[in-house]
């Protein structure tokens, strides 16, 4: 075995224990097992290849958690009860869909990604609570940031060498090995990027974040996703119309696009012009075909869907106009109304409007009090769903664990920054209340939480 993998194996065998004693260390490693998949550079390995390692890392910060007697007011939020009832919809679908004599072939698929789905909003939850600072949330980000930064810093060397020839793709065997995949994730963290470079006090980390937002944006162009691009623009639009920083930001965008432009080969321009020819290409057809196949399974089954997994090659002979050609949902948004109904659908809505609710609220108090970080982090997050939901348009990543993850960052960053806010209100006065912006109250605090 090659020395980086020795010291791989050794890191990771030795984090497990450390888990049951460390539950936020552990939810560190989970994260880092779930984006970077490091574990992949061990995959020639038999042994490695077959052992479970998001479960052996899970299980002991579960028990860790369970006994270390977690401080769980973080979950008492509308975020993680929205999540809840969704979490109990995709199981009633499931139980429906797999009794269902027209969705039971693909049963065994179902029950596969309920309990996929499960594992992740467990872990969310999980995460939800052990972020029970600010600092931890901020290692929380890093770590993320982190993850993909290593990935795009090992990308570019490739894109210079090549020309950007070649399409970039995501670590083996993981949720972004695929190309669209890897850019829909690079897009959910080009914010975390920008607005780490303001809120950081550590100068090199400030440095090295500004660094990896800059070689993001070529990154993303030669994923050679459309879909990406698409999610790119929207991600660096809103950042220039909400951001305090635009003068600076316009010229570093336009910097990167005009190197990402410079390498960009025939292929790559070709593949982005809407206007030429065959702009409606296999690709897009094939986008067209699983949306018309989601929506006429919808109205068959407007209120449950089908079930996780139901695009299957059964289904679209009875479904699709293209049967010979089954495939994926090619969209977060029909692929949950296939699969979960019109109320699968609300309650998925609901997460993301929640979502936003927050971040809005909280931009707006922390205006009022000058608080810059808890500012930053709240349009960092938003900015990193706004990737997500728009590039999603094109890609069926509906339980991508990284969006729900935000979820989890979104929920803790509220409770904790409203809690630092009426904490601060008691240290003042008590006509501090009444100067607070119309519709905003803040959380009463007992005596011992003081």
């Amino acid at each position: 075995m090659p020395i980086k993998g020795a010291i791989l194996f050794v890191l990771l065998i030795g984090s497990i224990p450390a888990c049951f004693f460390r539950p936020f260390y552990g939810a560190l490693v989970w994260t880092i097992i779930a984006f970077a998949n490091p574990q992949s550079a061990l995959f020639y390995w038999t042994a490695a290849n077959t052992f479970p390692w998001a479960v052996a890392v899970a299980v002991p910060t579960l028990l860790g958690f369970a006994l270390s007697s977690p401080k769980l007011s973080n979950l008492v939020s509308k975020h993680v009860f929205f999540l809840i009832l969704l979490w109990g919809w995709f199981t009633l679908t499931t139980l429906i869909s797999t009794h269902d004599p027209v969705f039971a072939h693909h049963s065994a698929d179902t029950w596969y990604r309920w309990g996929f789905i499960s594992k992740v909003l467990l872990m969310a939850f999980v995460t939800t609570a052990l972020l029970d600072s600010l600092e931890r949330l901020r290692i929380f980000a890093l770590v993320i940031a982190g993850c993909f930064g290593y990935f795009v810093l090992k990308s570019f060397p490739f894109l210079i060498m090549t020309g950007g020839a070649f399409r970039l793709y995501g670590p083996e065997y993981s949720m972004i090995a695929d190309n669209n995949d890897f850019g829909l994730a690079l897009n959910m963290t080009i914010p975390l990027f920008f607005f780490l470079a303001q809120t950081e006090t550590n100068r090199w980390i400030r440095y090295l974040a500004g660094l990896l937002f800059v070689l993001c944006i070529p990154a993303i162009f030669f994923t050679y996703s459309r879909g990406a691009l698409v999610g790119l623009i929207a991600v660096l639009f809103g950042m220039l119309l909400l951001s305090k920083k635009r003068l600076v930001l316009i010229p570093v965008i336009a910097f990167a696009i005009g190197v990402a432009l410079l390498f960009a080969p025939a292929a790559w321009k070709h593949r982005m012009d809407p206007t030429r020819s065959d702009a409606i290409d296999g690709s897009a057809h094939a986008r067209l075909d699983a949306w018309s196949f989601a929506w006429s399974l919808f109205k068959d089954n407007p209120v449950v869907g089908g079930g996780f997994d139901t695009f299957t090659p059964e289904l679209f002979k009875m479904y699709s106009p293209n049967a010979s050609d089954p495939h994926g949902p090619h969209s977060v948004y029909f692929q949950i109304l296939a699969e979960h109904g019109c109320v699968g659908f609300a309650l998925y809505m609901l997460v993301v409007g929640c979502c936003f609710g927050s971040t809005f609220r909280l931009v707006r108090v922390a205006k009022f009090y000058g608080d810059d970080f808890v500012r930053s982090y709240a349009n960092m997050f938003r900015f990193c769903l706004v990737g997500f939901l728009v590039s999603g348009l094109f890609l069926g990543r509906a339980y991508f664990d990284y969006y729900f993850t935000i979820v989890a960052c979104l929920a803790a960053l509220e409770k904790l920054a409203f809690e630092r806010w009426a904490l601060l209100e008691s240290e003042e006065n008590e006509e501090f209340q009444l100067s607070l912006p119309i519709g905003i109250s803040l959380p009463q605090q007992s005596e011992e939480a003081l």
